[in-house]
């Protein structure tokens, strides 16, 4: 192991044991990889330091294993170092590409549900839709090392809106003629994440309602944790926002808006707003 320090004065004469105490095993050693240093130092002790020229970090020996300190950039391990690895569809991580992390902090966002469709109507009636709800997010940090080699990661497809139908997953469509006045539904119900270390639920769709004979409004879609538009539209007799298409949700998991129609409106059925895809976002430190 090494020796520590000693001062050397002239016409000392270094023993095997002094060189390889003194110098070699307090030298920085260099290495192409962790392969290499492993066939050459087979019996590493504490405090031994070696720099790998395949990820360029310093490394020292703690008596147990052999751990990054600093890359040839000045970039600490753990600390100033650190990456996003984002998934908007589903794919492979593979832990081998990120040999320089210790840790991955994962955050889940699921996909959020399609806002209600409207269907064509005439005379005093109505048909509007209420919003999907967002999808849930969960969160859990691993440290890298206890992950296999390839993990799959799966993200959530987003609801689709349908014309004159309940949004998938998501928010309901209503009918409302001249004489059923005072209805409407609730928005569809936000997700939960349901493994972690950190649990939120996505917002609930807002509500769609048909008030009296000239005026009702459809529901926005309901927030993720990334936000979204949750934009609600009122329809009146006097021909403002007679025919709504419901928007799409604008960010990972948020919900879409539903649609909204009036006798004053066009022809043809509308469909809601489609809800976001989800997302999946690996923090590596």
């Amino acid at each position: 192991m090494g020796s520590g320090y000693k001062t050397f004065n002239s016409g000392d004469v270094l023993t095997a044991a002094q060189v390889q105490g003194y110098l070699q095993d307090q030298a920085i050693m260099y290495f192409a990889d962790s392969t290499a240093r492993d066939a050459a130092v087979t019996s590493p002790t504490e405090g031994m330091a070696c720099y790998l020229a395949d990820t360029n970090y310093l490394q020292i020996y703690d008596g147990t294993a052999w751990s990054n300190v600093i890359t040839a950039a000045g970039v600490p391990a753990g600390g100033g170092q650190k990456q996003l690895v984002t998934f908007t569809s589903s794919g492979t991580f593979t832990k081998a590409s990120y040999s320089t992390y210790s840790q991955a902090e994962i955050t889940v966002v699921g996909g959020g549900g399609a806002g209600g469709g409207a269907e064509a109507v005439g005379g005093g009636d109505w048909s509007v839709g209420s919003g999907g709800g967002a999808g849930g997010t969960a969160v859990v940090i691993v440290p890298l090392a206890s992950m296999a080699a390839s993990e799959t990661v799966t993200v959530g497809a987003g609801g689709t809106g349908v014309a004159a139908a309940d949004g998938g997953n998501g928010g309901k469509y209503l009918f409302s003629d001249s004489t059923s006045i005072g209805q409407g539904y609730p928005g569809g119900t936000g997700g939960i994440g349901t493994t972690g270390t950190l649990l939120m639920q996505g917002g609930a769709g807002r509500h769609s309602w048909v008030n009296d004979l000239e005026y009702g409004y459809s529901g926005g879609g309901g927030l993720s944790s990334f936000g979204g538009s949750g934009v609600e539209v009122v329809n009146d007799p006097a021909g403002t926002g007679v025919d709504h298409q419901g928007a799409d949700g604008p960010v990972p998991g948020a919900g879409g808006d539903g649609s909204a129609k009036t006798a004053l409106g066009g022809a043809g059925d509308l469909a809601g707003g489609d809800g976001a895809d989800g997302i999946v976002v690996v923090k590596l430190t």
